[in-house]
């Protein structure tokens, strides 16, 4: 038998989710069967699970040691594994008791897709453990997560809540859109505007693509993105780019049809369409360049006013440093733009 008195940090959230965080091998099915059998207790009476939890509540689970164990999944200590890369300082944009903001390379996950995969997520939680921000004891409560995703080749800024109650506030956040995220990236053709692009896309999952039009169809979700020149060169532009809407790959998608493909980018730039003309569209050989992945940068988060365990973030723009490779592509391209705020 375990006994579980919740925290503040805990509080606020209902107890099936809490259970799900707290054994995250266990499914719902079973958990809603020991909860109906009377195998897991909200403070000594029977509960139904949707039940809010307040700082004090006690849960009582009767399960075995072994049962324990395999349900929660967890290291037999807390040695971060070797094969788990480490996080450098530079890479941590700010850092406190609730919140990390970090700076991504690119070529890592955000979070795994397979269980083989280390992401981010593995890597913070690792650097939390070293460092002996969080236990062992506190990864059974709740383990960190991003409130926000980049992919895979796309470097930039993602946040990392290290509280359940910073969680709830900062994906509220992200679900409103009251954080700005912006971004720059290089594209194909000197880009003059509009700056204010709306088109409509639906999600190819079988080549995984997201496929953009300029009317809307059935099956489509309205995206509104944001573009700004920032430097514009021969067959270049350096854009800063604002998402309005977050849709999957939205940038590299809607920039392609519109006839300026994300330089470097091997899913939406292999070809330029310029899908403004009336007239047939060619395709054109992308430019040469020597990018190894698409130019797309997450460089700032701007913050709403905030208040509370956030007050620190209140109006507040973060802004990520330009990595190596892409400054390099700038200077192949005489732009000698280098952001910094």
């Amino acid at each position: 038998m375990r006994e579980i008195r919740i925290r503040k940090e805990e509080s606020g959230q209902r107890l099936d989710k809490f259970l799900r965080r707290f054994l995250p091998g266990a499914g719902s099915g079973f958990l809603y069967k020991m909860l109906r059998k009377k195998n897991i207790l909200l403070n000594g009476k029977k509960a139904a699970g949707k039940e809010i939890l307040d700082e004090g509540d006690l849960v009582r689970i009767y399960f075995s040691d072994e049962t324990f164990r395999k349900l929660q999944s967890q290291p037999e200590s807390g040695k971060v594994p070797q094969q788990i890369p480490v996080l450098p300082d530079t890479a941590v944009i700010f850092e406190n008791e609730n919140l990390m903001i970090v700076s991504k390379p690119a070529g890592i996950l955000t979070q795994k897709a397979s269980g083989e995969d280390v992401s981010l997520t593995e890597i913070i939680q690792a650097r939390l453990l070293e460092k002996g921000l969080r236990t062992e004891e506190d990864r059974l409560y709740y383990q960190p997560g991003p409130a926000n995703r980049i992919d895979r080749n796309t470097s930039g800024l993602v946040v990392f809540p290290l509280t359940l109650s910073a969680a709830q506030q900062v994906t509220e956040m992200f679900r409103e859109r009251t954080v700005h995220k912006r971004y720059l990236t290089l594209v194909a053709g000197e880009y003059r505007g509009p700056a204010r692009l709306t088109a409509w896309c639906s999600r190819d999952e079988g080549n995984r693509k997201t496929q953009v039009f300029f009317q809307k169809k059935e099956g489509t979700e309205r995206i509104e993105t944001i573009c700004e020149p920032l430097v514009i060169r021969t067959n270049r532009t350096l854009l800063r780019v604002t998402l309005v809407t977050g849709r999957t790959h939205q940038i590299r998608s809607h920039l392609q049809a519109c006839g300026y493909p994300v330089i470097g980018d091997p899913k939406y730039g292999k070809y330029l369409f310029d899908r403004r003309s009336t007239e047939t569209n060619r395709p054109d050989p992308e430019p040469e360049t020597s990018l190894r992945r698409q130019f797309l940068h997450a460089w700032q988060l701007e913050f709403p006013s905030c208040d509370g365990i956030l007050k620190s973030l209140s109006g507040k723009v973060f802004t990520a440093p330009l990595p190596a490779d892409l400054k390099k592509e700038l200077s192949a391209c005489g732009i000698g733009f280098q952001p910094s705020r």
